[in-house]
């Protein structure tokens, strides 16, 4: 009763026999022990051991057979070691045993197999206010673990090692939590020795820290000079896992907002690994893992990692498929002030850790028919996601994001999630700073498209143009929920020569439709000093004369010079007229391409 929680084992059955024994211990004997135990009033596990024993010094060496050993009832003497409290646990080995107890420390050698069934166990501690909410509550749980081909070396001065050929685990499930510091708290089960001799007070809730800038190159963090390694380190090394029926509920209050997910039905395999020597590259293992997201959507993790890398090194893939969208309302209404009414998450994720720790990752996301509420009353923030949803949706209702992110993980400013949230959220505001730019995601482009260039002057679409706005109308036509309004420009302090330029070439096609009304042809470079000499003579201006007084035939320059000289200036009237003219050409153009006339508008300049 001396252990932190009372310590009960019922033995019975106990069956003891022994040959050869010397009175002083010093030399094995054999010794045949097997007994029945149990905790409380449970069924009784068994326990069978046939060997040596040797007692000056301490030493055995034989057989173990042992079957639903109730060890939780030896919970109490593990709560000063393990940050768990151990409801119940049945262990079973089978195998060789080998024990000395000698002046330079303790030598262990076990090889078999075993098996850890019916685990229960909750978490006991927290190391920050939101995991302390966790205390009491179920951390680990399984119906069986088996290990075959276990051996395990204990020796003095010699770093101990684990081999386990295969390994499997059925109808588990873990609370995984990463807590406010970035840590898993499955790290933190065993205590520390600082743990152990000094219990940790009570997590004290802190105010929170200012969102760390993303560009990482405003980062001041300080390098910690590496630790030399270990030479006493434990070398392990896993044959392949196996993984049946699982169930994790996982909970991440590292990233902003938090984030919570029930995985279920998840079933895979993950091949050989083990620690690697220092200063060597970590061998990766292949990873297969498939299952259920939130209970409907289909989940399938493949790629490589070792799972005992240090520093992380990985390099998997994942896809989830129609995860439903709704029960994610309370983030949306805190971050964009609207509800979620329907929609479905398909994503294809990609992450590669390197050993120095920079991390490349992409994000492809397919929201499928995301439909929002009204603005909730009282939100925090209100962002356009309607406008945003229709401008990113194709006319199938689903819209396909790519959101790429790099950077350092031994950078403590940078954080995963918070890139991605301010990715999305800055593509949310773009509907209103720059919509274009949204269409141009899917149609080629940037927010060129948001506006036509014309030549100075002139109200004429150029082949370039064109280009631009068949993107535009296919964009349109894609997004049936979109209405769009022209608005001409013009600037006379920029276009003034070139209207002047405009109205000349205005007189010659004029010329040109006087001598043949029904021809609508463009004036060809062949026709135009002959239509150009008859503005200029129809011209009322002073015109350089011979010694006679007859006009004089100038060349093409100087007849455009002195006529563009003489021209009216060019006025805000014809600027503004100017800019009505290719608004209408814009409106025009976007028409013929089978655009309905109620979504297109045209603005007053």
């Amino acid at each position: 009763r001396a252990a932190p929680r009372a310590v009960a084992l019922n033995l019975s059955s106990l069956n003891l026999q022994a040959r050869n024994l010397a009175l002083d211990g010093s030399k094995p004997e054999m010794l045949h022990v097997s007994a029945r135990v149990a905790a409380g009033r449970g069924d009784a596990g068994k326990i069978d051991y046939q060997g040596t024993l040797a007692l000056q010094p301490l030493a055995l060496q034989g057989r173990l057979e042992a079957s639903r050993l109730p060890v939780h009832a030896l919970d109490g003497y593990l709560a000063d070691r393990l940050a768990i409290e151990l409801l119940h646990a049945d262990v079973g080995f089978r195998g060789q045993v080998a024990f000395a107890q000698v002046a330079r420390g303790t030598t262990l050698r076990l090889t078999g197999d075993a098996a850890i069934d019916e685990l229960r166990a909750n978490s006991t501690a927290a190391a920050t206010p939101k995991t302390a909410e966790q205390v009491g509550e179920e951390l680990l749980a399984w119906k069986s673990l088996g290990l075959r081909g276990l051996a395990v070396s204990l020796a003095p001065d010699t770093p101990p090692r684990v081999e386990v050929k295969e390994t499997s685990l059925a109808d588990f499930y873990a609370r995984v939590t990463i807590n406010e510091n970035g840590r898993l708290n499955l790290s933190d089960i065993a205590k520390s020795p600082a743990q152990v001799s000094n219990p940790p007070a009570a997590p004290v809730p802190a105010s929170p820290a200012p969102s760390a800038p993303v560009d990482a190159t405003a980062s001041a963090s300080t390098t910690l000079p590496t630790p030399p390694p270990d030479p006493l380190a434990p070398v392990v090394q896993f044959g392949p896992v196996s993984l049946v029926n699982g169930k994790v509920l996982f909970s991440d209050f590292f990233i902003q907002p938090n984030y919570s997910a029930d995985l279920t039905e998840l079933t895979g395999k993950l091949g050989a690994f083990a620690t690697q020597p220092p200063g060597t590259e970590p061998v990766l293992a292949d990873l297969e893992l498939r299952g259920r997201a939130e209970g409907s959507a289909s989940l399938e993790i493949t790629g490589k990692l070792n799972p005992l890398a240090r520093p992380l090194a990985l390099d998997i893939q994942g896809k989830v498929r129609d995860l439903e969208l709704p029960p994610l309302t309370p983030y949306s209404v805190k971050y964009a002030g609207h509800g979620i009414e329907r929609g479905k998450l398909s994503m294809d994720v990609s992450y590669k850790v390197l050993p120095n720790g920079q991390l490349t990752a992409s994000n492809k996301l397919v929201l499928n028919q995301l439909t929002f509420g009204e603005p909730v009353e009282g939100a925090p923030n209100s962002l356009p996601v309607k406008l945003a949803v229709a401008l990113l949706a194709d006319s199938h209702g689903v819209i396909d994001l790519d959101l790429p992110i790099s950077g350092s993980l031994n950078d403590p400013q940078f954080r995963i999630g918070p890139v991605i949230f301010k990715i999305i959220v800055n593509l949310i505001g773009k509907a209103i700073t720059a919509p274009f730019s949204l269409l141009a995601r899917a149609f080629g482009g940037g927010d060129e498209l948001s506006s036509v260039a014309f030549a100075p002057g002139s109200a004429t679409l150029t082949p370039e143009a064109r280009q631009s706005l068949d993107k535009v109308a296919k964009a349109l036509t894609e997004r049936p929920a979109l209405k769009l309004t022209v608005t001409g420009t013009a600037s006379l302090a920029r276009e003034r020569e070139a209207l002047q330029r405009e109205r000349l070439q205005e007189l010659v096609r004029a010329e040109k439709r006087r001598a043949a009304p029904t021809d609508t042809t463009p004036v060809q470079a062949a026709e135009y000093p002959a239509l150009l000499k008859a503005v200029y003579r129809r011209a009322d201006m002073p015109k350089p004369r011979n010694l006679v007084g007859m006009a004089k035939d100038l060349p093409v320059p100087e007849m455009e010079a002195l006529l563009l000289a003489h021209l009216p200036a060019a006025t805000e009237d014809l600027a503004t007229e100017l800019a009505t003219h290719r608004g209408q050409a814009v409106k025009a153009y976007l028409a013929e391409q089978n655009l309905p006339e109620e979504r297109l508008f045209l603005a007053a300049p």
